[in-house]
C-alpha cells in the first residue's frame, strides 16, 4: 500500500495529508498552499 502523500501548510506550518488541502489546478501539485482549516480562518478574517 503506498504511503499517504503529505504537504506542509504555508500558514500553520504543520504537515498534513493532501486531502486536507483544497484542489488548485494553478499549483504544481494541484493543491492549495494552505490547508482547509487555515483557509477557512483566513476567509473569516477577511470578511
Amino acid at each position: 500500500m503506498p504511503a499517504e502523500l503529505k504537504k506542509v501548510c504555508g500558514h500553520c506550518k504543520k504537515e498534513k495529508s493532501l486531502s486536507d488541502f483544497y484542489h488548485n489546478s494553478t499549483k504544481s501539485d494541484y493543491h492549495s498552499g494552505i490547508c482547509k482549516t487555515c483557509q477557512k480562518d483566513v476567509n473569516e478574517k477577511n470578511r
